[in-house]
């Protein structure tokens, strides 16, 4: 029987270095191209399946600027190179999803008086994503 598992204790590791202060995370999806394979007679409009479709990553997180792993994205994001992301969830098993990405954008979140510094961070996926 499925059990329920709480999204508290879950990682996230960038090229084997664990990211920090994340507060809520959006993993990717999973998505095929649907190709229009109706035709002319058909009452119904069908669809094929096509390729595995792009995804994003996205996660959330109090930003410490000079901290050397905020730092660390904030590097990748400039030489737009392609690294390994991990998932590992906290369930009994411990699941993990790995694929490679790209840091494609930072968006600062507003600076309050009463505030922490926040910031999003959105991963485009270039690969599979692998579950262990």
């Amino acid at each position: 029987m499925a059990t329920k598992n709480l999204g508290h204790g879950a990682v996230l590791t960038c090229n084997a270095v664990e990211v920090t202060l994340i507060t809520d995370a959006t993993p990717p999806g999973k998505k095929r191209v649907l190709i229009d394979g109706s035709t002319l007679t058909d009452a119904l409009a069908t669809y094929e399946a096509g390729v595995e479709d792009f995804s994003e990553y996205t996660f959330n997180q109090f930003w410490e600027p000079g901290d050397t792993v905020h730092e660390g994205i904030d590097t990748l994001f400039g030489s737009k190179a392609e690294v390994a992301f991990t998932i590992a969830y906290n369930d009994t098993g411990v699941t993990t999803e790995t694929f490679n990405g790209v840091v494609s954008d930072l968006e600062p979140a507003p600076i309050q008086k009463d505030g922490l510094l926040m910031r999003k961070v959105t991963v485009q996926r270039t690969g599979s994503i692998g579950r262990a």
